[in-house]
């Protein structure tokens, strides 16, 4: 393709639809005879995002290839029977839900690198975190299997982009927090909603980012995209091996 940046200045790639040959890498990957496993969050109200995520998953997340799906809710009673194709599994994982729900961003990053390290290291060899009000539409692939990866957020792609919510959705600016990018820093501005790669790469990140919202709440600071501009500061740091385009997550609102 020759009509989208396909590749940052760091030469990691960005995996458009019509980049890659999906055959080619499906033989690649059975040969490694690899696990990847899907973190996925359920809390309050959001469990009545969870058959719908969990059917279109199923569906069309790495299909044929093993995936250990980690589903972790405070509400696990009202989790009916999930048909899943045979080489999947479900964990659902009860947790509590937090009092403020601007906790609930280091939260989910502290549950994380907790159990990769109690569980997940001993499961998966990739580990991808996604929102659970996603609906998978269409095949998402061994394409997005790398070391550390990243998605660009749907926002960045309009050049003029209307609305406050849009205005809005750009990295942290503040240097007194520890998510602060200086406004001539940054490559993309990347989701949080998608983001993952090796469980090493993945607890790494995890610990950075929790670490860092701990520091900021310490300091009375709470940039508005709470762990989604950390996680913006350490990809800035530690660059992603892989960037999948905004096809991968892209918002219904534009």
């Amino acid at each position: 393709r020759r009509d989208v940046l396909v590749l940052t200045p760091w030469l990691a790639p960005i995996v458009w639809e019509g980049t890659f040959s999906r055959d080619i890498l499906n033989a690649q990957y059975l040969q490694k005879n690899l696990v990847t496993g899907v973190v996925t969050f359920a809390l309050d109200k959001y469990w009545f995002f969870i058959e719908g995520f969990m059917s279109s998953a199923n569906k069309y997340f790495l299909a044929g290839h093993p995936v250990n799906f980690y589903l972790f809710t405070d509400s696990p009673e009202k989790i009916s029977q999930l048909q899943l194709a045979p080489e999947n599994q479900l964990f659902v994982i009860p947790v509590q839900k937090e009092p403020r729900w601007q906790d609930t961003s280091r939260s989910r990053l502290d549950t994380i690198s907790s159990y990769i390290q109690r569980q997940f290291q001993h499961e998966v060899d990739f580990l991808f975190s996604v929102d659970v009000d996603v609906q998978l539409l269409a095949h998402v692939g061994v394409e997005i299997i790398d070391t550390l990866v990243a998605t660009i957020s749907s926002w960045q792609v309009p050049p003029q982009q209307e609305g406050q919510r849009a205005k809005n959705k750009a990295s942290e600016s503040h240097t007194e927090s520890q998510a602060g990018i200086h406004r001539q820093q940054g490559d993309f501005y990347y989701t949080a909603s998608f983001y993952g790669g090796s469980v090493a790469e993945v607890y790494e990140l995890t610990r950075a980012c929790s670490a860092g919202m701990l520091q900021d709440t310490e300091n009375g600071f709470e940039p508005p995209w709470h762990h989604e501009s950390h996680l913006n500061r350490y990809l800035l740091q530690h660059k992603p091996t892989r960037l999948l385009s905004p096809e991968y997550y892209w918002d219904t609102e534009l």
